[in-house]
């Protein structure tokens, strides 16, 4: 039964890759072009990029993926906690996943504290990257 509903994910996220694919060929490479230009502008990257500035915005989208997978999870706990009619076993893995996705969400959040206050307040701050709200520690 495991194989039947693996093998059935496998084939759903395939055809959603092939889909976003093909839509890929349908759009004006110009207007991506510019897209890509302005978000290369409004990144800061364009020019001369310092390595931090580049350091600190792959760790925000990376924390940021991170944050998206651990809101994933606890939908998904959530759901298989409602859906689970009744049944204590099922129950208690889904408190047991919901717990773990709390925790992991918790860590990218301080991972994501401790990496501004680094590329904020350390001595190689250029004002690029990520910004923190406050003073400078001395």
């Amino acid at each position: 039964m495991k194989k039947i509903i693996t093998i059935k994910n496998l084939l759903f996220l395939s055809l959603i890759q092939l889909s976003v694919g093909s839509l890929a060929f349908a759009l004006d490479t110009k207007k991506i072009d510019e897209q890509s230009q302005a978000l290369i502008d409004s990144s800061g990257l364009a020019g001369n990029a310092d390595l931090a500035s580049i350091f600190s915005i792959i760790i925000q989208v990376v924390l940021g993926f991170l944050g998206i997978i651990f809101l994933f999870l606890t939908l998904q706990a959530g759901f298989k906690w409602m859906t689970s009619q009744g049944n204590e076993k099922t129950v208690e893995e889904a408190k047991g996943s919901l717990k773990n996705a709390v925790i992991g969400l918790f860590i990218v959040l301080a991972a994501y504290a401790i990496t501004v206050a680094v590329f904020n307040y350390m001595p190689f701050n250029t004002g690029g990257g990520m910004q923190a709200s406050g003073p400078p520690l001395k």
